[in-house]
């Protein structure tokens, strides 16, 4: 049985901010594809200020809900998946795990991601003190009872075999150079 290695802070901080960008990005996208055609619908179409008002709060509240759901969705989901983590996890190595160092359930990664908002409230102490637990768990870690381990990755080999292509060409270039 190999070793167990919880992830450090700077590591486990360096994937928040790789899956904020790839979050952002997406939702920035997404945003973009949705809101500004219902912006221009919705402003061509308009008659009296009291529609512009329900129109501009309806877009607000559906933009919220859209954040939200899928900040929660994306984080939630993840980690309860095969994968044990967000792709920013998984580009440094991590994982989360329950107690058993098992695959966590949805209920107990929303528990997770919901006790992540107290971390945060709380002056961010929440995520520091896992500079000092000795399984470096966080305060939405302990109330979920949940690890982030680091897991050992493999290096990623790739062969080249040169083709015929690529042979003529090489030879092609040893001749010119004479």
């Amino acid at each position: 049985m190999q070793d167990i290695v919880y992830a450090g802070f700077m590591r486990r901080f360096a994937a928040v901010c790789l899956d904020q960008v790839i979050l952002g990005f997406m939702l920035a996208c997404f945003g973009f594809v949705l809101i500004f055609p219902a912006l221009l619908l919705g402003f061509f179409s308009m008659v009296s200020m009291v529609t512009i008002t329900l129109f501009t709060v309806g877009l607000w509240l559906g933009g919220f809900a859209l954040l939200f759901g899928s900040h929660w969705l994306y984080h939630a989901g993840f980690e309860a998946s095969s994968l044990q983590a967000t792709p920013g996890k998984l580009a440094l190595g991590l994982r989360v795990c329950d107690k058993q160092m098992q695959r966590i359930s949805l209920r107990r990664s929303t528990i997770r991601y919901f006790s992540s908002f107290l971390s945060g409230l709380l002056l961010h102490m929440g995520y520091l003190i896992a500079l000092f637990t000795e399984r470096k768990q966080t305060l939405h870690d302990l109330i979920s009872e949940t690890y982030v381990l680091r897991v050992a990755t493999r290096p990623v080999t790739i062969n080249v075999v040169p083709t015929v292509p690529t042979q003529v060409a090489a030879e092609s270039m040893a001749r010119a150079s004479l």
